[in-house]
């Protein structure tokens, strides 16, 4: 039986935050306690459009069933609010017939200083062989938009899919301020940090430590204009050793850089107009990695037809440019559409960007991307008891910096940015289903399809995964 390690030493500070949230006289407290059992059954496959992918070929295929209890402890009065959630899953697996315990814990807190002044405090930690584990649980529902942009400083690592199948544990931890300048303008800041750790060396993941300060200012000037600025700073440190490709050093320690200064001209709360700069950069230790940058400018329309209907679109020139290579000028866009019904909601969301993949937990996505991605999503309540959600989506990547054997199926040299590339193509859909019974009962099932498309053996396979749960739920203390 495979010996599991126990939550890192690091998780620990995060039972000490409660005690920080929560001083200070309390008002009106009410705190709920819900604890939950559950079975879980996942089974996933993975084939390969070529059959074996050399170290990729091992046995990544999954068939498990297990016990998932859960405690949640929710405490809030007039002046903070605390969440704490607990979720170990004990499964036995039978494709490679071994006991495993997976842990999920989260923890959300806010304190109010004052009437302008904010602190919130979060921490995410997961140990688990499925990187979509992180994704999912982003939203209440059973899928999550990968494709959506959020800070970085509160954004749970997102981990490529390639390597499916292997263990690792990952924890997020995250500290945030704001103050209330006036009506229409305030300050914010703070810090974050994450860490992801692999349990086989080696196997295509890299570990590393990522420390992320940031600030934001929005201040609104008249009742039709107001202006944006953020701020960020990345210090990110790898192990060596586990990269992909015949180059051991191709996802060096980096610092990363980032800028965003926006104008946005409000000609009604439901219709404003957003103008947007930004810069991102990154700058790898040891010249074992070219550095990047991009600017990028964007002119936007944000409109709400009804209480029902919102669209926003938008794009502009960008630019970007690898060391050693000639910068190129290419475009920005996106077009996000939103619709929702009495008993459904409808999403649709088009981007083009350049993202820098950094921290996915593969040097195979590292380095300054060429991204377009479309994804729809459809939720249905047919009861209120029974719901339905189906998505479906396809993402472009073109890496800009491919390394090791990346590197030589792109092929050529690059004069330009963006004349050598290594692409890949994803594909992906679902639907899922819970259907809620008696007092306590929820009973899910969801069907994942997943198919990478590139121009290496070990990039060419399809998932499908199948998840069944069955969960009771029950208050069992409030006071």
């Amino acid at each position: 039986m495979r010996t599991v390690s126990p939550l890192p030493g690091r998780t620990v500070f995060c039972f000490l935050i409660p005690l920080v949230i929560g001083a200070g006289p309390a008002l009106a407290r009410e705190t709920i306690v819900t604890g939950s059992v559950g079975t879980v059954v996942d089974y996933r496959e993975r084939t390969y459009k070529n059959g074996d992918a050399g170290s990729f070929s091992s046995d990544d295929d999954r068939q498990k069933i297990g016990i998932q209890p859960e405690v949640q402890i929710v405490s809030k009065d007039v002046h903070d609010y605390l969440s704490l959630r607990y979720s170990p899953t004990l499964s036995y697996d039978f494709k490679i017939k071994d006991n495993e315990v997976d842990h999920q814990l989260d923890l959300q807190g806010e304190r109010w200083l004052s009437q302008f002044w904010t602190v919130s405090v979060s921490d995410n930690y997961v140990r688990s062989d499925d990187p979509g584990t992180l994704t999912r649980d982003r939203t209440s529902g059973a899928f999550a938009d990968s494709g959506g942009q959020t800070s970085p400083s509160d954004t749970p690592t997102e981990l490529s899919r390639d390597l499916n199948g292997h263990k690792y544990w990952t924890n997020t931890a995250s500290l945030r301020t704001n103050y209330a300048l006036d009506k229409d303008s305030q300050i914010g800041g703070g810090y974050s940090y994450s860490v992801l750790r692999n349990d086989e060396s080696g196997a295509g993941y890299e570990d590393y430590d990522r420390h992320t300060f940031y600030t934001d200012l929005t201040h609104g000037f008249t009742q039709n204009w107001r202006a944006n600025l953020g701020l960020n700073y990345t210090r990110g440190t790898y192990d060596g050793g586990q990269s992909l490709g015949a180059n051991p050093t191709a996802t060096p320690d980096l610092d990363q850089y980032g800028l965003m200064v926006g104008i946005d001209f409000v000609r009604t709360p439901h219709d404003f107009y957003p103008f947007k700069y930004s810069l991102n950069e990154s700058r790898y230790d040891g010249d074992t990695q070219p550095n990047n940058e991009t600017h990028s400018w964007s002119l936007g329309w944000d409109h709400a037809f009804d209480s029902r209907t919102r669209m926003a679109l938008g794009g502009g020139p960008s630019y970007s440019k690898v060391q050693g290579q000639d910068g190129s000028w290419g475009y920005n866009a996106y077009l996000s559409l939103m619709r929702t019904y009495q008993h459904a909601a409808l999403s649709l969301d088009l981007s083009k960007i350049y993202a820098m993949n950094n921290f996915t937990g593969s040097s195979a996505d590292s380095g300054l991307t060429d991204t377009y991605s479309a994804r729809a999503n459809f939720s249905y309540s047919h009861t209120e008891h029974l719901a339905f959600n189906v998505y479906g989506g396809y993402r472009l990547e073109s890496n800009f910096q491919p390394q090791g054997m990346y590197q030589t199926a792109a092929g050529g040299e690059a004069g330009k940015t963006g004349d050598n590339s290594y692409d890949k193509n994803i594909y992906e859909a679902g639907i899922g289903c819970t259907y809620t019974f008696g007092r306590w009962y929820t009973a899910g099932l969801r069907y994942d399809y997943y198919v990478s498309s590139g121009d290496l053996d070990i990039d060419q396979y399809t998932d499908h995964q199948i998840l069944f749960t069955l969960r009771a739920s029950h208050e069992l203390w409030r006071w």
